[in-house]
């Protein structure tokens, strides 16, 4: 077996990288979970505003996007998905909770559209742990000129209000 000069290996394996790279541009936007608002807890009615007082948990575990690409028009279409796993103290009766979440569509750091919706979580009953999915069909973006659909993200998260952002700061100086 004759031994092949290192140039020659250098050479080729640059040619086969350089086949997996692409001119193509990525025709969805990014989708994403917002950090800062992708956990929710609510407290029982009348209870203290600390781990004593928590109700449940919310926190969004994984966001999913598919989408459409029209050159024509210069604009996506995208279907979101995105699962939610709620903890609570172990009970024996079920509970089922509303949280409103948002989506939106940022460039950067502009924020170009904000749609907000409600969401169930149920847990049975004796149960500790409840999983909830959501999907929505359709968040449209129009590309602006010079732009391309991965330059957008479409972020999820919790409406809070200012006392359950407080929280979600307070409790995560405290995790690991």
């Amino acid at each position: 077996m004759k031994s092949v000069p290192f140039s020659v290996l250098a050479l080729g394996a640059g040619l086969l990288l350089a086949g997996c790279s692409s001119n193509q541009i990525p025709n969805c936007p990014s989708a994403a979970a917002l950090a800062d608002t992708a956990t929710i807890t609510g407290f029982r009615p009348g209870a203290p505003a600390d781990p004593s007082g928590e109700a449940y948990t919310a926190t969004i575990a994984t966001v999913n996007n598919s989408c459409s690409f029209d050159r024509k028009t210069s604009q996506t279409t995208s279907s979101l998905s995105f699962t939610v796993r709620a903890t609570r103290a172990p009970r024996a009766d079920s509970a089922a909770y509303s949280l409103p979440y948002y989506v939106a569509v940022t460039q950067g750091e502009r924020l170009l559209s904000k749609q907000t919706y409600a969401m169930q979580v149920r847990f049975a009953p004796g149960s500790a742990v409840a999983q909830a999915d959501e999907s929505i069909d359709q968040t449209t973006i129009h590309l602006e000129k010079g732009h391309q659909p991965a330059d957008y993200q479409i972020l999820v998260g919790f409406q809070l209000t200012d006392a359950q952002r407080a929280y979600n700061e307070k409790r995560r100086r405290y995790l690991p």
